[in-house]
């Protein structure tokens, strides 16, 4: 492949060469480019093709058309700069920007793949690939979404497990079910004897507030009934008919004002 045609705009400084070649412009910018085509140029030109150092070159290739300078030596043609001071980098596949030195065009890394369009489909998201590319993907799992922004839960999405602790309120319950009190201890507990009122530890009870219900499970050999069950800070007291022995069992249950 080679230069086919090759002539100057006379009587103007700078003055335009105007060259078609075979070549592509990548090819054509290569150092050493005139003189591998010297031959072919004398050829074409009749003699020698008288170089100036002010010529502005017009190349038609193969894949295209793009202005060129002469080198000092006129042995190669360079890539125009038309803004001056800009140096055109070698960017192989990627987009071109001007860094903060400068000025200058510079490689930006970025592929023309990896800048993201702005095409989306109805109801879809943008989502991180695994190679770490925004990709068109449709929401699904426990929730989907559509054009609108309106995001819809799925059924039966919202599991224990997803729930934060602590956070099921009683203003999560429909008022027809919303209880007043909740039971805040239970135990089983067996009598030690001594007095018809005997006192058993509950840590965390509060006596301004909570109320306690008991329930005889096997009277012992006294056989006694419980007359009074009556809540203090940390304390539940019975009284019974009489001395309730070592062997009376009793089960209680205190309960709290829901909140």
């Amino acid at each position: 492949m080679s230069i086919t045609a090759i002539a100057r705009d006379w009587g103007v400084n700078p003055a335009i060469v105007r060259i078609t070649s075979t070549n592509t412009l990548s090819q054509v910018g290569t150092s050493g480019y005139l003189t591998a085509q010297a031959s072919n140029i004398e050829a074409i030109n009749n003699g020698s093709f008288e170089w100036l150092a002010s010529d502005m070159v017009l190349v038609v290739a193969s894949d295209g058309w793009g202005f060129f300078t002469i080198s000092s030596d006129f042995a190669s043609l360079d890539a125009f700069v038309f803004v001056p001071g800009v140096t055109l980098p070698t960017v192989v596949g990627n987009l071109a920007m001007f860094d903060s030195i400068g000025g200058n065009l510079a490689d930006s890394g970025i592929a023309a793949a990896d800048v993201m369009t702005s095409a989306l489909a109805d109801g879809h998201i943008f989502v991180g690939s695994a190679g770490g590319v925004a990709t068109d993907v449709a929401m699904s799992g426990d929730a989907t979404i559509v054009a609108s922004g309106a995001l819809t839960i799925a059924n039966n999405a919202i599991t224990t497990a997803k729930i934060l602790n602590a956070n099921v309120t009683l203003a999560k319950l429909a008022a027809g079910i919303t209880p007043s009190h909740v039971i805040k201890f239970a135990n089983q507990v067996t009598t030690v004897g001594g007095a018809a009122a005997e006192a058993f530890t509950v840590t965390g009870a509060v006596g301004a507030t909570d109320r306690a219900f008991v329930q005889v499970v096997d009277n012992g050999t006294g056989n006694v009934t419980a007359l009074q069950a009556v809540v203090t800070d940390d304390t539940l007291t019975v009284t019974f008919s009489a001395d309730p022995q070592n062997d009376t069992i009793i089960n209680y249950q205190i309960i709290r004002v829901a909140s």
